[in-house]
């Protein structure tokens, strides 16, 4: 049953939140874990076999690990099945992205998960679980990265109380509102515009495609996400925040860690860590150092999709992560962060183009229009679109960007907002309403890019 489904908002979220409450403590992880397996089970089931599988194997793994780890004569055996095992969970994962058609949704979250889990036993950052559903339920309940110790903690002191619950349910509506009102409006627009050829795109027209894209993948995943920790929230987790206003921040690195925050924070934890630090003294180490950064970016890029334009993508990403780490931070960034903000935000929007473009000769005479080289400035298609739905890109651009956050804080501390705080509930009751409005009477595109979260 997918989240966003009427059925699921209607009978299916209700029921599970009621059983939940009413259920005993020691039976609740059983209870997510075996909705969460549920869940799956619209894949048919082969992606059942898969997920139990998967759930068995890093359960098994992580037990002998710790086994052989409280020996000092099988250290060196639990190096061996540890990196065997990592490799043969990426070559799994590899099989199936090529296989897109069968691709089963969680997959990618839910390997990279298993992945840290046993990385964190190995490293001693937390004991191997012998629960099964516990695990079971850390591995497919969220589409979000988070430590296992963290998430262990957060599950022997689960806070389920009426404003828990609240506060889920307001984080879920706003996400369900980015994702069916934003995103598939943005994706509506983008999906006209890339009807037109790009050789006969204006410049305007290649510009509004490729921001109302970058803004419609933001919301999908957004939306995805808030709905996730909302749902978290309800039964008592306290989820990361995976999209915190990434647009037009001062800089790649700032923008890489607000947009999909756990998976950076993944790499950097479980990738990078294991390269030494950038040290000018000594060449082979600021080598490896420098290797660091280009490879976790051709990695996260690889983590999007299998094509060579995601790996081009994630090797651009690395090489300007790598460049600000030894150029442009300490002489740029921070003494012109509205300049560096504005070059890399059009910097990124130019790398957007590798995402949805076929191939590099359509990468190609995309550029060509954004820079003016195309069917002129402006066109009709350009200016209707622009007219049309500038309101919705204002909003958008308010979402998505930092700029505005400090006017939003005032408001709510002030004492118009304090008193405005108690029409919430009739405030999210409504939205959730229109929500659903516009789920019955908008036509939506087929969603391609949600396997870019999964």
């Amino acid at each position: 049953m997918l989240l966003v489904s009427l059925r699921f908002l209607l009978f299916g979220l209700p029921l599970f939140l009621i059983v939940y409450y009413c259920i005993p403590g020691k039976s609740k992880q059983m209870y997510i874990w075996i909705g969460s397996f549920l869940s799956y089970g619209r894949g048919g089931w082969p992606s059942l076999l898969l997920l139990t599988g998967q759930l068995c194997y890093v359960y098994a793994v992580g037990i002998l690990l710790a086994i052989l780890k409280k020996q000092k004569k099988h250290r060196f055996l639990s190096g061996i099945i540890l990196y065997f095992s990592v490799g043969l969970q990426i070559l799994l994962l590899l099989y199936l992205r090529h296989k897109a058609d069968s691709f089963p949704v969680g997959t990618a979250v839910r390997t990279l998960q298993g992945i840290g889990y046993l990385l964190g036993i190995y490293q001693k950052h937390h004991p191997s679980e012998r629960n099964f559903f516990r695990l079971g339920s850390y591995l497919v309940l969220f589409p979000v990265f988070m430590p296992y110790e963290i998430f262990k903690k957060q599950s022997e002191n689960l806070r389920q109380d009426i404003m828990a619950l609240s506060d889920g349910m307001a984080i879920f509506i706003k996400g369900l509102a980015e994702k069916v009102v934003l995103a598939d409006t943005f994706g509506y627009v983008f999906y006209q515009l890339r009807k037109i050829l790009p050789q006969e795109m204006s410049m305007l027209t290649a510009w509004l495609m490729t921001i109302t894209f970058s803004m419609y993948l933001y919301f999908e995943l957004l939306g995805y996400s808030e709905m996730a920790r909302g749902l978290g929230r309800c039964i008592g987790y306290d989820l990361p925040i995976n999209f915190n206003h990434p647009f037009f921040t001062s800089g790649v690195m700032a923008f890489m860690q607000n947009w999909n925050c756990t998976l950076l924070a993944w790499f950097e934890k479980n990738f990078r860590s294991c390269f030494p630090k950038i040290n000018f003294k000594n060449n082979f180490k600021n080598f490896l150092a420098c290797a660091g950064f280009v490879l976790m970016g051709v990695l996260i890029g690889a983590w999007y999709g299998a094509g060579t334009q995601f790996l081009l993508w994630g090797l651009l990403i690395g090489i300007c992560l790598l460049s600000e780490k030894l150029f442009l931070e300490e002489h740029f960034i921070r003494k012109h962060p509205v300049c560096s903000g504005i070059s890399s935000g059009i910097f990124l929007q130019f790398l957007w183009v590798l995402f949805f473009s076929e191939n590099f000769s359509q990468t190609a005479l995309y550029w060509k229009a954004m820079l003016g080289f195309g069917d002129g400035l402006t066109d009709r298609n350009g200016l209707y679109y622009f007219v049309s739905y500038l309101g919705l890109l204002l909003i958008g651009f308010y979402i998505a960007t930092d700029l505005f956050r400090n006017i939003e804080e005032r408001f709510s501390q002030a004492e118009i907002g304090k008193k405005m705080a108690f029409f919430k509930p009739v405030f999210f009751g409504t939205l959730l309403v229109f929500c659903m409005a516009f789920m019955v009477y908008q036509k939506q595109e087929e969603n391609t890019m949600l396997f870019l979260l999964i």
